[in-house]
């Protein structure tokens, strides 16, 4: 309407001021209409993920084809409001065509900016919040490592060492500490790492706990050599391992063992950790059990968006009556580091 008072002001000099109004009116009321069609064109195209450039060539092409139309259509009200034959020929339609179409076009390329300017803060909302998200899992991490008690039995497990000269045990202890808190304060550019240096800091992890634990704690890691090259998210198995420890082995006077296992199903990763937790008579539920598989799950679905990767937890016995806890979670393979400021689109 704003396009058709503009042209009415631009003829109104003109002496055929009636006629050359209500032809340009009719014009942009069928090139209104016009606009719905492009509208559910552009809306199917968006929808099957077409290229941007595919689509606006699709969109150009129908645009001139309406521009057209809206052209014969324009003429033919103006004739009918002049009671007069107006010389309207395809070569004239198809050349004021144009400049129609080129409204149109603009009407087309102002949808996908439209679109794509909304995809483009929705994907930056979803980096933030796995920024954020990321965080807490180190804090978390961090967290986790710098209890009292956990540095006072490391501390302690060292200083035994000593005592019994032992100073390279104690050295290689102290060494490890250091390591993993260094690995937990670092903050690289990169909100993934690949499983392998994942298994890493968590076989630095229990190391130490094994101190605490002696015997009591048994470790497998079994991890296939492609599955070792898949990228995880940084910190997703220490706190699946802190649980394990502290709701499974640390409650079983005979202690447990810990056991994680990753290997590939097609573009699929496929992660299990499991631990023995004791018969059901003698397991202790902690209130915040779930707080570190809530933790997780949050960030694989802000890391890969929801419905992409897939955290399961199952409790039950074994053969022999002996409490099994086991995490298993599904990832896609992705054998590239996801940066800051990038997302999974899938």
């Amino acid at each position: 309407m704003l396009y058709a008072l503009v042209i009415a002001i631009e003829l109104s000099p003109l002496g055929h001021i009636t006629v050359d109004v209500i032809g340009e009116m009719a014009k942009v009321g069928f090139a209104f209409l016009a606009s719905f069609l492009l509208y559910f064109l552009c809306r199917w195209l968006w929808r099957k993920d077409a290229p941007l450039f595919r689509a606006l060539s699709w969109c150009a092409i129908a645009s001139y084809v309406l521009g057209v139309a809206v052209t014969f259509g324009a003429g033919f009200v103006e004739m009918r409001w002049a009671h007069q034959a107006v010389d309207l020929h395809w070569s004239i339609a198809l050349i004021e065509g144009a400049g129609t179409s080129v409204i149109l076009e603009g009407w087309c390329v102002l949808y996908f900016g439209i679109k794509h300017y909304l995809v483009a803060q929705q994907q930056r909302a979803r980096v933030l919040a796995s920024e954020a998200t990321a965080r807490d899992a180190q804090l978390m991490a961090l967290h986790y490592q710098l209890q009292p008690h956990f540095l006072f039995n490391t501390l302690n497990a060292i200083s035994t060492l000593v005592v019994s000269r032992q100073p390279e045990k104690a050295t290689e202890m102290i060494s490890r500490l250091a390591g993993l808190l260094r690995n937990t304060l670092s903050s690289p550019c990169a909100h993934t790492v690949t499983l392998r240096e994942e298994l890493a800091v968590v076989e630095e992890y229990l190391t130490i706990e094994r101190v605490r634990f002696g015997s009591r704690l048994r470790v497998s890691l079994d991890a296939s050599d492609e599955a070792g090259d898949a990228q995880v998210p940084r910190f997703l198995l220490q706190p699946l391992v802190e649980n394990a420890i502290r709701h499974g082995i640390a409650q079983l006077p005979q202690g447990g063992e810990i056991a994680i296992k990753a290997w590939l199903v097609g573009q699929t990763l496929q992660i299990e950790a499991t631990n023995d937790t004791g018969t059901p008579e003698a397991n202790l539920v902690h209130p915040n059990h779930g707080v570190g598989l809530t933790n997780t799950r949050a960030r694989l679905d802000q890391l890969y968006g929801t419905g992409n990767a897939a955290l399961n937890v199952a409790d039950q016995l074994g053969s022999n009556r002996a409490g099994r806890f086991t995490v298993s979670l599904r990832l896609p393979l992705i054998l590239d580091p996801i940066s800051r400021g990038s997302v999974v689109t899938r």
